[in-house]
């Protein structure tokens, strides 16, 4: 079954992992590993290799063999035959890892060498398909060591599950009471809304790590610039990634080049510049900066409770989303979480949308006589002009302070990451030949919290037209001076 001698383990393997999360993925020991990252990024290889070096770091048997039975898992036949086992085959011949590849039911590569301490090594890759419910069954009496998933996004949650149920039955516990077992997969970004993504950026599962690469290409002004820092380039020619964008969708680029966990929409994300996995992160409160607070009315109201830090830097501490509401009994709602500890002792700003000035026609309170009365103290932002107030986000999302983003949200946040991660769209007009979105963008659950926060960055100074015109007119500028200073609070 083993090709005897199989390995020169005298010959000296030159593999240097380019870039630091291919780095960290071979350095750690959780028992599932995830990369995720562009094309031409190095995942594949680095999973070909890391089965190698799990071949040779098998606990051995009573026998001294360490001895391992691998999976190697794609969604279908014609993609394992084409690439999965190519690449394999392609990666061990570069290293001089001399094995045997039968074509039997199901294909499998075996190999066998001796080790500089002694000990010997048996190594069994298995290459099977699992496209669907059906394929489930090839996992019956399946007894693993490990499994690599190539492409995992392309393979079904519980194809996945399945298979894992099957590991660490090779070798067996008696004659190998320490072996080791493992999973690795790579994996293009997924859609936000897909399984992966939620297990990468939702849910935190002890044993599992997920290495994010770099993005390939970064948007600017110029268009899409490759970036210096993305992971593989020595690998790849000068102009790879820029050429991959011809004639393709930004949807495409931004998950395949771009490495984000794109929302799957059929339109144009109002900030396209967001990247969840840099501008959502775990941050804390300053106890010693006052809160801005930015505020959308209407029958869904909603709050961003933000704080500029010394730095310039802006956080998204906390959403405050709700539905069919009126804005007194909203301001119930925000002045009950402005009386938590965290915000107890704080001066705040609270800049709501102009609208808002506007009575209802069954009242003659207009919404900012109606915060005032539940204890809130607002005043509206400078305009609620569309282009001014995107642009004060989007100028954010694409800045960086020494290096860190200039505005970062709170993971528990989660309207407003979906949001901006693309919910909130300009849908796509249905017409035949070029691509053409509305104007204004879909009025959909996640609006509320992004215009919210529109008008809390508008009304602390940010955005160029803004800046602009108070420049043009000093008399807004005290203006909004003097609401401010009436607007501070303090318990």
């Amino acid at each position: 079954m083993f090709l005897p001698g199989a390995l020169i383990l005298t010959t000296q393997v030159n593999y240097q992992p380019q870039g630091r999360n291919l780095q960290e993925f071979h350095r750690s020991h959780k028992y599932g590993r995830v990369i995720i990252g562009p094309l031409g990024s190095g995942k594949t290889f680095a999973c070909i290799m890391e089965i190698f070096r799990q071949v040779m770091a098998q606990s051995p048997d009573k026998k001294g063999v360490r001895r391992s039975r691998i999976l190697c898992v794609r969604n279908t036949y014609p993609e394992l035959e084409s690439t999965t086992i190519k690449d394999f085959e392609a990666v061990a011949e570069k290293v001089n890892f001399v094995g045997n590849l039968r074509r039997s039911a199901p294909t499998t590569w075996s190999a066998e060498g001796a080790l500089p301490d002694g000990s010997t090594f048996h190594a069994e890759i298995i290459f099977l398909a699992f496209d669907d419910a059906s394929d489930q069954k090839k996992a019956r009496g399946l007894q693993l060591s490990g499994v690599w998933f190539n492409e995992l996004k392309e393979l079904s949650k519980a194809n996945m599950d399945i298979v894992l149920g099957r590991i660490g039955r090779y070798p067996s516990k008696d004659d190998c009471p320490n072996r080791k077992k493992f999973f690795i997969a790579d994996s293009n970004a997924p859609a936000r809304d897909h399984w992966l993504a939620k297990m990468c950026l939702d849910e935190h599962t002890p044993d599992y790590e997920f290495f994010i690469q770099p993005p390939a290409l970064l948007k600017t002004s110029k268009g899409w610039e490759s970036n210096q820092r993305a992971e593989n380039l020595a690998h790849l020619d000068h102009d790879y990634y820029t050429l991959n964008t011809a004639s393709r969708k930004e949807s495409w680029i931004r998950a395949n080049l771009c490495n984000e966990f794109v929302h799957s929409i059929d339109g144009r994300p109002v900030h396209p510049d967001f990247v969840e996995t840099t501008h959502v992160q775990e941050i804390e409160i300053n106890p010693s900066l006052p809160l801005t607070i930015g505020i959308d009315f209407g029958r869904t109201p909603a709050a961003a409770i933000c704080q500029r830090q010394e730095d310039g830097r802006w956080f998204v501490l906390e959403e405050i989303v709700t539905q069919n509401m009126g804005a007194l009994e909203f301001g119930r709602v925000l002045k009950k979480h402005l009386n938590q500890e965290d915000y107890r002792d704080l001066p705040y700003e609270a800049i709501g949308d102009p609208a808002g000035n506007a009575m209802a026609q069954t009242d003659d309170k207009t919404p900012f006589m109606m915060l005032q009365q539940s204890g809130i103290k607002a005043v509206p932002a400078p305009t609620n002009d569309f282009e001014e107030r995107t642009t004060s986000l989007d100028q954010l999302l694409s800045r960086l302070v020494e290096g860190l983003p200039a505005i970062v949200v709170h993971s528990r946040c989660k309207t407003l990451v979906r949001g901006l991660a693309g919910e909130y769209h300009f849908r796509r007009i249905r017409v035949v030949g070029e691509e053409r979105f509305h104007d204004k963008p879909d009025k959909g659950p996640t609006s509320h919290v992004c215009e919210a926060l529109h008008y809390g960055l508008l009304g602390a100074g940010e955005g160029i037209l803004t800046k602009r015109k108070r420049e043009l007119d000093p008399e807004l500028e005290r203006a909004m001076d003097n609401l401010r200073k009436q607007a501070r609070h303090y318990e």
